[in-house]
């Protein structure tokens, strides 16, 4: 059996490798920032940088300086993070197949306490029972989901509606979607809710011939086959009464795009009096394919098991920063770590059967990052100054 400190030179060999195959350009300074980073938050399990100091045995003997060291990195003009970006989507991507569900979702990253922060914007607070309105930042996510409860997030892109250089939240959901797709070279179906249900996103993706599964709200109008025009509310109780079933479909077109064939699958949901609506680019013209839209959609929840995730365990919503473009690269380092278990569970595959397994006390698991880290912690805390974070 392998010592406590065989099994972490093990972990940060791992990490080694990881980081080699998604971020290959960086030069030495930034590859052990990288490094000491992505490690120090999945043992604190925290973005705030005071948090990781001692989970850094580096040699240096006053804290003060490993922490202004890692914060002058995060600000530090002298590397661009986007170009880390792109070289880890591109990466990622050469797994992405053309059915590759690329989940695309809206988070806020609330900061209610905030005042002095650079283009500070008022977000509604999810965390908060009443949503109600307070300082922060948005943040705009996608995920690919690789099934069997993998998911990885190949983008976290805060930004300000304040900040001068953002036209508005459109054109920034628009131009994430251009540059994963970019990497991906056209693969991969987006995937988004009812928050897409928009002319000026839907008439871009329909003109540049991407694939999409939509969640309509109910009020938008549809053209038929015959140039009728219906409320997507009315046409899905039609189609649902006329089909005698919980599930149909119908070809249509925005009024907008005439010539360009849309689908609307609708199904009806238990519990509910309104029927579920979904808008897709994707052929639906049958039961199966009906079916397969529809299964696109409920793989969209499952970027909210990665969401709570990032939050509850790596602190997202939590996080001590002053300058505003370090954010982005904070989300870089978040979305390394979560990415690093998951690459943990490809290159392990029995390690991630036996964490995913039922046992006595414990139910078998389609999202294994919790267990995962679990398991890493335990590989080597009992090397480490501290047995909790701090």
């Amino acid at each position: 059996m392998l010592s406590t400190e065989a099994k972490g030179r093990n972990r940060q060999r791992d990490l080694r490798q990881f980081l080699a195959r998604f971020c290959p350009t960086l030069d030495k300074t930034r590859t052990r920032f990288f490094r000491q980073s992505v490690w120090a938050i999945l043992l604190a399990r925290s973005l705030v940088v005071a948090r990781w100091l001692r989970w850094l045995p580096d040699g240096c003997k006053r804290l003060f300086y490993r922490h202004k060291r890692l914060l002058n990195q995060l600000k530090s003009t002298d590397w661009d993070h986007q170009q880390v970006i792109e070289q880890y989507q591109r990466t990622w991507a050469k797994r992405i197949a053309v059915d590759t569900p690329l989940i695309l979702d809206l988070t806020d990253l609330a900061r209610p306490r905030a005042r002095k922060l650079k283009y500070l914007a008022l977000v509604r607070d999810g965390s908060d029972p009443d949503h109600r309105l307070v300082n922060g930042y948005w943040c705009i996510e996608i995920y690919a989901h690789w099934g069997k409860g993998r998911i990885t997030p190949l983008l976290l892109h805060p930004y300000s509606i304040e900040d001068p250089a953002i036209l508005g939240e459109n054109a920034e959901i628009l131009r994430c979607v251009d540059q994963v797709l970019a990497a991906t070279e056209g693969r991969g179906v987006l995937v988004m809710d009812i928050g897409a249900d928009r002319d000026r996103l839907l008439i871009p993706w329909i003109d540049d011939g991407r694939r999409f599964v939509v969640r309509l709200r109910g009020d938008r109008h549809l053209q038929l086959d015959n140039g009728v025009r219906l409320a997507a509310a009315d046409l899905a109780e039609h189609l649902l009464h006329r089909s005698g079933g919980r599930r149909a479909w119908c070809r249509v077109y925005l009024p907008e795009r005439p010539k360009r064939p849309l689908y609307l699958v609708v199904k009806r949901l238990r519990g509910s009096d309104r029927p579920l609506m979904v808008l897709t680019s994707l052929v639906a013209a049958d039961h199966e394919t009906a079916g397969q839209t529809l299964s696109y959609y409920r793989g969209r929840w499952k970027c909210e098991e990665a969401v709570r995730f990032l939050k509850s365990q790596l602190g997202l919503e939590r996080f001590a920063l002053r300058t505003y473009d370090a954010f982005g690269r904070l989300m870089l380092l978040a979305m390394l770590a979560m990415s690093f278990l998951l690459w943990l569970q490809l290159h392990y595959a029995s390690l991630s059967r036996w964490l995913s397994q039922a046992s006595p006390g414990r139910h078998a698991v389609k999202f294994a990052c919790y267990r995962l880290l679990d398991w890493f912690e335990s590989q080597i805390l009992s090397v480490l100054p501290m047995r909790k974070p701090p």
